[in-house]
């Protein structure tokens, strides 16, 4: 347990210095880099149900305020079309972005109107696979859809309240036989370590998943910030983080058979498939409530108030409220971080980024993880091992984690000071 007591307090004390924003208060985006296009995330905070587990910023559908919030939307992109900022991919994510799919298309058109897209890639929920809504996304060129499923037991789906509003697990599954080759690339995101999760569900749902041959899954492990623990235990008993490591095993070496594993949780039929936009892109623009952005070395957040966010934005001001710049230590740390989820480091790519400084930087990390096992060295890469994976997605779980708390404690102080 020592090795994952200490990569739990390392996480915890690095993340917090990121979340150390050195600004609370109205600013302007950074400016962009010539010549350089970005991804474009797009928050859409709006949910028919809410999950027990989730801290992404999100309320219950309400037309009205739902309505607002999408023309508010499109004057953020016009900030960042008025700024100079080139955009060749958008993912767009919630929340559930097709909980109003004619407004969604029309963001889509509008940002494409302005940029040229290459990649557009959208999260929705299995009760929204409907022939309206799949033509919908079809129409504006979308390549990549993913699925939030979380398991196709009804146990498990019952207890974290999708059952009811999303369907059962055999009605999801039908409904995915029926969507996969509509898109390049459909995907599932699943969640493991739930605590009534046991190995035979847990085997079943990747059966499941064989079955109806999905292109990718995405298998996150439970990331839950404190203030949602309770509630969770109400319902489903409390976190097991021992069976976390064998679950995380019995995914890897159930699903190697007939997926490459992309990163550290996504597995695909393709290789070079699009993945999360984080893993994708070392920089981003976010837009909406709660939405972060990372260019030129600098972490920005929006306000976590959805009504905030709104009337600053009918008000022609930015909802930026909080921003750090990274010295290059952090920014290294970071790049660490986001290729570790990958499963690959690549030294070309930070030598070129950092020169030699970043073995200075990172050096104790790098030997730390080689120590342990995590990594190896493999050309100008350092791979991470088969066997002690696990150690690298407890890092990346608990830095996803703190900043679930972080949300959690912005959302109520935003929303405090906004009213």
């Amino acid at each position: 347990m020592f090795i994952e007591n200490f990569l739990t307090f390392y996480t915890a004390r690095l993340t917090r210095r990121y979340l150390a924003f050195e600004k609370y208060s109205p600013s302007s985006p950074p400016k962009p880099k010539k010549d350089s296009s970005y991804l474009l995330y797009m928050h859409i905070p709006f949910c028919e149900e809410l999950c027990p587990y989730c801290s992404f910023v999100k309320v219950k559908f309400e037309h009205s305020l739902a309505s607002r919030y999408f023309d508010a939307l499109k004057k953020e992109i016009g900030i960042y079309h008025e700024l100079g900022y080139c955009f060749d991919s958008i993912y767009i994510g919630g929340g559930t972005p097709t909980i109003m799919p004619d407004r969604l298309a029309q963001i889509i058109e509008f940002v494409k109107s302005n940029w040229q897209i290459k990649q557009v890639s959208i999260e929705t929920n299995p009760n929204h696979l409907t022939p309206k809504i799949l033509q919908i996304l079809k129409d504006v060129g979308t390549n990549r859809l993913s699925i939030g499923v979380q398991s196709f037991n009804n146990e498990i789906l019952e207890s974290i309240q999708r059952l009811e509003k999303y369907g059962s697990g055999e009605e999801i599954k039908e409904k995915l036989s029926s969507v996969v080759g509509m898109f390049d690339t459909v995907n599932i995101d699943m969640i493991f370590n739930f605590p009534n999760h046991t190995s035979q569900i847990l085997k079943q749902d990747i059966e499941t998943i064989k079955e109806i041959k999905v292109d990718q899954v995405t298998y996150y492990p439970l990331m839950v910030s404190n203030s949602r623990k309770k509630e969770l235990a109400e319902r489903c008993g409390k976190i097991n983080r021992r069976q976390e490591k064998l679950s995380y095993k019995l995914i890897v070496n159930q699903l190697s058979d007939v997926y490459n594993q992309q990163s550290l949780w996504c597995f695909s039929h393709k290789k070079g498939a699009i993945d999360e936009y984080i893993v994708d892109h070392d920089e981003y623009v976010g837009l909406g409530p709660g939405s972060w952005g990372y260019i030129n070395g600098t972490m920005y957040s929006n306000t976590f108030s959805i009504q905030h966010y709104i009337n600053m934005l009918e008000q022609n001001k930015h909802p930026i409220v909080a921003y750090r710049s990274f010295s290059r230590r952090e920014r290294m740390h970071y790049s660490l971080l986001l290729q570790l989820l990958e499963g690959n480091l690549n030294l070309s790519l930070m030598k070129e980024k950092y020169g030699n400084h970043f073995w200075v930087g990172l050096g104790w990390e790098l030997l730390f993880l080689l120590a342990i096992g995590a990594t190896t060295f493999r050309g100008k890469h350092i791979l991470l091992t088969h066997k002690e994976r696990y150690y690298c997605l407890m890092l990346i779980r608990n830095f996803f984690s703190i900043i679930g708390d972080y949300r959690d404690v912005r959302t109520s102080l935003d929303a405090v000071s906004s009213a």
